[in-house]
């Protein structure tokens, strides 16, 4: 099921839009639900970073939360320069997971 929004754009941002839209062949619509989807997963991803790095979370739940493999999660972790903590509680959690 889908929903119609409208949003107010910047000229300059319509017109790259307009001039992405054509170099891949796609409408402008379709272009912008893909960007969207694209943002709304990096956003999800980046939210689950920032609590794996407070230690709120576990990086498998970081993970389950950000909807991608633990695998992907920690190839982020380590592009950003977070290190991979592990302990003994964390096992325990995901081992409940």
């Amino acid at each position: 099921m889908s929903e119609t929004i409208s949003l107010r754009l910047p000229r300059e941002t319509i017109k790259k839009l307009r001039e992405l839209a054509d170099k891949e062949g796609k409408d402008r619509s379709a272009l912008i639900r893909e960007i969207l989807e694209h943002g709304v997963e990096e956003k999800n991803l980046d939210h689950a970073v920032e609590l794996y790095r407070r230690g709120q979370i576990t990086g498998w739940k970081a993970a389950q939360l950000a909807g991608v493999s633990l695998w992907k999660f920690y190839k982020t972790l380590a592009e950003k320069g977070i290190l991979i903590q592990y302990s003994e509680h964390d096992l325990e959690e995901d081992l409940k997971v």
